[in-house]
């Protein structure tokens, strides 16, 4: 209801500055990579950042001793939670919405790329849900070092399993092999993402505040 409403307002306030400076640093990224013809690696970038927005309410809140406040409002702790939930969506929409922005204004937005904007989109939520469990548990400053292993560990992976492609003699996956990735990212994101939610419901509820 308007608590919920008023719970994603009060983010998105404490995140504006923070925002601001951050869409500065995307145009500066964007002059970069859009003179070579490239934006496949500044999408991945602007749809991951900003759905891990998210993550920087946490910082706010920890700073503003908001765990405090939060038992006198009228909102349960699984609403409080769904509101977390709800900004990890709406930033991933927003940044997929810049992707596009950018794509059109680049003149890239063939099949290819909404495909890709999609994909991109739809696998995002998956860092936020595996990092929102961990920082109801632990709190964020001692869930950033999860954070940077989440971050490295599938380039780690990409560089693995690209080397062992090539002593294997493997080739790019098949058609049908992508067609059926990118089918099924948005029901696995879901499922990763509900069930991350229920998790975070679970220790949310059991911690005293």
């Amino acid at each position: 209801g308007k608590s919920m409403l008023g719970l994603i307002a009060k983010d998105l306030i404490c995140i504006k500055k923070y925002s601001i400076k951050l869409l500065a640093v995307v145009a500066i990224y964007f002059v970069i990579f859009a003179s070579s013809g490239d934006l496949i690696f500044l999408s991945s970038m602007i749809i991951i950042i900003s759905t891990m927005l998210v993550i920087t309410t946490f910082s706010y809140d920890e700073l503003s001793k908001w765990d405090c406040f939060a038992p006198s409002l009228p909102v349960t702790k699984k609403q409080i939670v769904l509101c977390k939930y709800f900004l990890a969506l709406i930033f991933d929409l927003l940044g997929m919405l810049i992707v596009l922005i950018i794509h059109l204004i680049e003149n890239q937005l063939e099949f290819e790329e909404l495909i890709s904007i999609y994909t991109l989109g739809a696998v995002a939520p998956i860092i936020p849900a595996v990092l929102l469990p961990l920082i109801y548990k632990f709190g964020v400053q001692k869930s950033r070092l999860w954070l940077i292993l989440i971050f490295l560990l599938p380039t780690a992976l990409a560089i693995i399993f690209g080397k062992a492609g090539i002593s294997l003699g493997m080739g790019l996956p098949s058609e049908s092999t992508i067609e059926a990735l990118v089918k099924a990212s948005l029901p696995a994101a879901l499922i990763v993402f509900s069930a991350s939610y229920f998790i975070s419901c679970r220790i949310f509820e059991n911690k005293n505040i």
